[in-house]
């Protein structure tokens, strides 16, 4: 017997913000699972996709948008199982510079925190998520002191 598969789509932020010369980027651990990676929701009804990455990142972190690095999104592809459903999952991931105080959404949201990108690229879980973080990274602008 074939197993059902379900298509799933998120969009999120890899979000950046300069901190002494140099580019950190902010990963969150997900209370379900506890994986760490980036901030990331489904769409509302007539919301676009960078509308719907951003409203995310406002609920879970309260970081807000300075600008978008980059005007194309990357995109993060797996597959899992859930209630023995294959679900097969594309995220749609916006590069931006951001601002503001942290506070994390803690019913969805476990922990968070700014690091420099080489201890991220550690810290994040997956590697499809470190795959997007390296992807993102090579978008970023160099920073002049």
């Amino acid at each position: 017997m074939e197993q059902a598969t379900k298509q799933d789509e998120s969009f999120g932020v890899v979000p950046f913000s300069k901190e002494k010369g140099r580019w950190e980027v902010f990963i969150i651990q997900h209370n379900k699972s506890g994986y760490w990676g980036f901030p990331k929701g489904h769409a509302e009804v007539n919301e676009s996709p960078q509308q719907a990455a951003f409203r995310e990142l406002k609920e879970e972190t309260n970081l807000e948008l300075v600008k978008l690095i980059q005007n194309e999104s990357i995109q993060e592809k797996y597959t899992f199982l859930m209630d023995g459903v294959r679900v097969f999952k594309r995220v749609f991931y916006f590069i931006a510079e951001v601002t503001g105080p942290i506070i994390l959404q803690t019913k969805e949201i476990y922990d968070g925190m700014w690091l420099p990108i080489p201890e991220a690229l550690i810290k994040v879980t997956h590697q499809e998520g470190k795959d997007i973080l390296s992807k993102a990274k090579e978008a970023l602008p160099l920073i002049s002191i």
